[in-house]
């Protein structure tokens, strides 16, 4: 059984977004937590009586929020068992992603991320790097970086599909990046990622503070949910000091 201490540090993991209902922002939260990878199938997750505190909100609340969830078949409610993260989530997939924070923090720095461009435009032959989506689609299109130390370690090139996540356009991704706002919003049931090389453009390389024509590590990414394109998104590495592991066991399920 899950004691009271664990419980707690679970919830602490959790912060709401501010924007809407109560119950929707939990929803969110809660669904943030599954689709990052963070909260695996079989995770039990914190007790509703742990998230009404936490929250200062109602047990009716709480229990909209994991109801909605259970529907959406992302958590198994089992009287007397707790609440746990669906075994099988059915079309929503869980699908892990690039921590980028995660790795810039393990190397001891402060993580940053800024956008430093966006603009609304319309899928069309300018949009060629994205031939799932159809031409007329507004895109939000996005360039930032994430630093370290306010050194730059990653720049990040986005689309993201305004008829899959309208409310984008309005988002803050300097407090929420975009991957975890549209993973708390919308399922990825279906990711496709090329890692590939390429030579650092002048402005790359002024960007990461590397030399021209230094060798740069590419990761891009396309996501749907279901069979709606979400979002591609291009993350652009110096080669010099970042690495890629993936780690397979056979004999795990």
């Amino acid at each position: 059984m899950m004691d009271q201490e664990t419980n707690t540090e679970l919830a602490d993991t959790i912060e709401l977004d501010g924007n809407g209902p109560i119950y929707r922002q939990i929803e969110r939260a809660v669904r943030a937590e599954i689709m990052s990878g963070r909260w695996p199938a079989g995770h039990r997750i914190p007790s509703e009586h742990t998230l009404l505190e936490k929250f200062s909100t109602t047990r009716a609340t709480v229990s909209k929020a994991l109801s909605k969830l259970t529907e959406a078949g992302l958590l198994e409610r089992r009287r007397k068992q707790g609440t746990r993260v669906a075994q099988t989530t059915e079309s929503h997939a869980v699908i892990g992603y690039l921590d980028i924070r995660q790795d810039i923090e393990a190397k001891g720095r402060t993580y940053a991320y800024r956008v430093v461009g966006s603009s609304v435009i319309i899928a069309g032959a300018d949009t060629s790097v994205w031939p799932e989506v159809e031409a007329g689609t507004p895109l939000l299109r996005l360039h930032a970086v994430h630093s370290g130390f306010g050194k730059p370690e990653v720049l990040e090139e986005r689309l993201i599909s305004l008829q899959a996540a309208p409310d984008a356009v309005d988002a803050d991704f300097e407090t929420e990046t975009p991957n975890i706002w549209l993973l708390a919003r919308l399922p990825c049931t279906r990711l496709r990622h090329t890692i590939r090389a390429e030579i650092a453009t002048a402005a790359q390389a002024a960007q990461l503070g590397v030399a021209a024509n230094a060798p740069l590590l590419v990761s891009l990414r396309q996501t749907w949910a279901d069979a709606m394109p979400v979002t591609w998104v291009k993350l652009i590495y110096p080669a010099d000091r970042n690495e890629f592991v993936g780690e397979f066991n056979p004999l795990q399920p």
